[in-house]
């Protein structure tokens, strides 16, 4: 079997995940919107870690990100993020499309706003501040808790919210040593994925108010998330934030292990201080990237082309092993070995 390095949602779900949906399965589903009790313990669940009013089950967190902004902007409204955020990069402009509000790019470095520029941008208005962290693009790094409480604070100060993309939320509550709703008391709204290094198979959580969640519920069944059932895989969700949360750490752990070795393999360059968290970026310089990941593959690793670099992520199916194989094989591709 291949070593899947491409994303952490390509881990599978625990056998207490499936072993929780076939129950689930079992039993009467709900028909109205919040009325399925395994959705309602897992968004009470949800809320409760994260220290919100409210929570709701969505499909996807491009969707819980895109109700958020729908809420908090009209039509013509500017947000604030920055050019690498995943909100602007990877979400087809639904932003536009969806509730006509446009970002506007904060000067940022690894997903840090810079401050006087954000303070620059909240005098000329905007109806909402979107923040990611951890930060995919620059490789999964970690925005310091301090450098959020910064953000909250200004943007509070002019009356506007904070919706934090918060993807792999608990992979940079885990990297600062602090629980997630240190981070999530910092954002008014707060999206997550189950299906990361969490290992649900899918779904996403959206939490906020329980007035922003009234709200949020009419526009997820607009955007078409209302699904029922879906009691099946709020079971996998339950389960995984009760057992998932605590073992990121070793995700991390493989990670640096990954940065260290592969930065003194000859060909490629790795800075193992970037990798903050889940994510390893290795950018080759003897072969480009499609190349570097098509010898991989043939030696049993997948990896992602991700712009001049490749992109490797750690889950709960890399193990210690899975990383000594995939330092093996680097140095076989970067050799020319088959």
């Amino acid at each position: 079997m291949k070593i899947d390095l491409r994303s952490d949602f390509t881990a599978r779900p625990t056998k207490a995940m499936v072993e929780a949906m076939v129950r689930a399965a079992e039993m009467p589903s709900g028909f109205g919107l919040r009325e399925d009790p395994t959705v309602v313990r897992l968004e009470a669940l949800a809320a409760e870690i994260l220290g919100k009013e409210d929570a709701l089950f969505v499909p996807t967190c491009m969707m819980a990100n895109q109700i958020a902004i729908h809420v908090c902007c009209r039509p013509g409204d500017v947000f604030l993020t920055e050019a690498e955020a995943h909100v602007v990069t990877s979400e087809s402009a639904a932003a536009s499309v969806l509730s006509g509000a446009m970002p506007r790019c904060v000067a940022a470095v690894n997903g840090a706003f810079d401050l006087d520029d954000l303070a620059a941008a909240l005098k000329s208005g905007a109806a909402l501040v979107l923040q990611e962290n951890t930060h995919v693009r620059s490789g999964g790094r970690v925005v310091a808790f301090e450098h959020m409480q910064a953000i909250a604070e200004m943007a509070r100060a002019q009356g506007v919210p904070v919706h934090l993309d918060g993807a792999r939320i608990f992979n940079a509550a885990t990297a600062l040593g602090r629980p997630a709703s240190d981070l999530a008391q910092l954002a008014e709204t707060v999206s997550f994925n189950l299906n990361k290094g969490l290992c649900a198979p899918l779904g996403a959580i959206l939490a906020g108010t329980s007035d922003f969640v009234n709200d949020a519920l009419r526009v997820r069944q607009m955007f078409g998330g209302g699904w029922r059932p879906a009691g099946i895989p709020a079971a996998a969700g339950i389960v995984a934030l009760q057992s998932m949360v605590g073992r990121l750490a070793d995700d991390h752990r493989r990670a640096k292990r990954l940065a260290e070795k592969l930065a003194t393999v000859d060909g490629i360059i790795v800075d193992p201080a970037s990798t903050m968290s889940n994510i390893v970026l290795v950018r080759p310089t003897a072969m480009d990237p499609e190349t570097l990941s098509a010898a991989l593959e043939k030696l049993g690793v997948l990896v992602l082309p991700f712009g001049p670099s490749v992109r490797l992520v750690t889950h709960r199916e890399i193990d210690d092993n899975a990383v000594e194989e995939t330092l093996h094989a680097f140095r076989s591709a970067r050799n020319g070995d088959d």
